[in-house]
């Protein structure tokens, strides 16, 4: 073979390297965040009733969220992702993740895309109109509410268990 043809043969082999490094690197990057899926708490999506959301609500750390049929809500020190969009703050970043507050909430009444109910908190903190969301899972025993605290990949959740089923009500 003339050497022409070693340099020609190398030439393209180094062109075609060049230029398929980037599409697996792209392909790479992809395959890794799609393997990197934030982690969910147990459980479907569940649609729940008013009714059935209605009473308290208590995350793994003691703090407490009380859902009034009324559509007010009391919460004390209870995690939760919220937002204040008119400062542009948002818990896990530059925001409590953890709150003492009072205000309405309401249950989304057309679920989001995965059929779970959402529920939304609007109070007010500080200076700001604070958002809480919430979504509904089927969990283990009895359904919880939960969201992500900050970005989902980080990975930090926010779990409330009903804390009155009425498994753990008395009886007369």
């Amino acid at each position: 073979m003339p050497i022409w043809a070693g340099i020609l043969t190398g030439a393209v082999i180094g062109v075609v390297l060049v230029a398929l490094a980037p599409a697996v690197l792209v392909i790479g990057v992809v395959l890794m965040r799609d393997l990197a899926v934030p982690p969910e708490p147990d459980g479907a999506p569940v649609a729940l009733s008013s009714d059935e959301l209605t009473g308290t609500w208590q995350d793994d750390r003691g703090g407490i969220l009380v859902l009034a049929a009324d559509g007010t809500f009391s919460s004390t020190q209870v995690c939760g992702d919220y937002v204040d969009f008119d400062n542009n703050l948002r818990s896990g970043y530059d925001f409590p993740s953890r709150l003492s507050a009072s205000g309405k909430w309401d249950a989304d009444d057309s679920t989001n895309e995965e059929g779970a109910t959402s529920v939304d908190l609007d109070f007010t903190y500080g200076d700001g109109e604070i958002s809480g969301f919430y979504d509904a899972r089927s969990g283990g025993d009895a359904p919880v509410l939960w969201t992500y605290v900050g970005d989902p990949d980080d990975g930090k959740l926010c779990v409330l268990e009903k804390a009155d089923r009425p498994a753990d009500r008395p009886t007369d």
